[in-house]
């Protein structure tokens, strides 16, 4: 390709390659987006009864669950958090705007997930995905989390660097898209 042909080629290129950079502080970065997942109220107002999805309402499945002694109810946020449903999607609105896809709820702790895998919590994967809660737990400080897990001085930041590494590859705003394809008829 000659520069004449596509005079703005190496700026875009130059774009490209800054965009998809990491960032220089991936702690940081996922430290802020930890902070946006959390949240800060745990009770919304009304009082606690059980929830049933359109499938159970469906088969009949009756309510087991609820307070008639006024036990406060729990915001959607933190059920999700608690009943560890991280990859529950919501649709996205921006400027009162509603989006066409969908995005993950809690995009950290789906990555968080997607970096645990399966298997028991003493294998390398879920293993990492533990450090890096609890370094977020802990505000990063990520001494002191490798310390409290057992993990020895020399290694606690290329552990934690590797770990930060891993959950940035996996970290995804929206879930993957499925194409469904037409039969040819």
């Amino acid at each position: 390709m000659r520069r004449y042909e596509a005079p703005y080629a190496p700026d875009n290129e130059r774009s490209k390659r800054r965009k998809m950079a990491r960032p220089k502080d991936l702690l940081a970065w996922a430290l802020d987006l930890y902070r946006a997942d959390m949240t800060v109220r745990l009770h919304s107002r009304g009082i606690w009864t059980d929830r049933l999805s359109p499938q159970e309402k469906k088969d009949g499945v009756k309510p087991v669950g609820g307070s008639l002694m006024g036990s406060p109810q729990e915001t959607d946020a933190i059920r999700t958090i608690v009943e560890g449903d991280h990859f529950r999607t919501v649709i996205p609105e921006y400027e009162g705007h509603k989006e066409i896809g969908s995005a993950y709820a809690t995009p950290l702790l789906a990555a968080l997930a997607r970096v645990a895998g399966r298997g028991p919590r003493n294998t390398p994967y879920p293993f990492m995905a533990v450090v890096l809660h609890r370094t977020f737990a802990r505000d990063g400080d990520w001494n002191a989390a490798c310390a409290s897990l057992g993990i020895i001085e020399p290694v606690r930041w290329p552990y934690i660097e590797a770990a930060l590494h891993r959950l940035y590859d996996r970290f995804h705003e929206e879930p993957p898209v499925y194409t469904v394809r037409e039969d040819a008829a």
